[in-house]
């Protein structure tokens, strides 16, 4: 942008450039379209979920892997978290190194009594509160198991939430 001495600018021209910028509503841009419009040689200010990173405030209780035959490559992980924090943690996904993939699960009644279980993009668990993760219900799964799993050990696994916070845990690889 070229520099105008300040002699040149009008005051109704200030005026009403000032009277424009305050029309538009900065929080219905996104942070991309603002700085399409800003100095560039202005710092841009770090994104929000840079600044939220870190650990989730999470515990996890009774963190159990469902013991699989080796040749079935996908298994559950059922236990209870429970949130000490004071807002709800929305979940977006899970992860261990001995899987290809990490999945959110839901498990909903269908109509005349019977059950199936569906991805889920989120799982929340209340503030101050649980989320119990079991077989009739939602729960963790591993799939593409890149080794058998094997009775007794401790797989170390990630939940990431939809603020870029984690939390990792210890589940026991446990007979059903």
């Amino acid at each position: 942008m070229p520099h105008i001495p300040s002699r040149r600018v009008l005051p109704g021209v200030a005026i009403l450039s000032a009277l424009s910028l305050s029309a538009l509503s900065l929080s219905a841009l996104s942070l991309p379209a603002v700085a399409q419009h800003m100095d560039h040689s202005m710092p841009i200010p770090a994104a929000t979920a840079k600044a939220s990173a870190g650990t989730l405030p999470l515990k996890a209780m009774n963190a159990t892997v469902v013991a699989v035959p080796p040749m079935i490559k996908e298994t559950s992980i059922f236990g209870t978290l429970m949130n000490t924090g004071k807002t709800p943690i929305v979940l977006s996904g899970v992860q261990a190194s001995v899987a290809g993939q990490g999945m959110l699960m839901v498990t909903k009644k269908a109509s005349g009594g019977m059950q199936g279980m569906s991805m889920a993009e989120t799982l929340t668990v209340p503030a101050g509160g649980k989320l119990v993760l079991s077989d009739i219900g939602d729960h963790l799964m591993l799939m593409n198991l890149k080794r058998p799993l094997k009775i007794g050990e401790a797989l170390t696994l990630t939940l990431r939430a939809t603020d870029g916070r984690t939390f990792t845990f210890k589940a026991t690889v446990k007979k059903p």
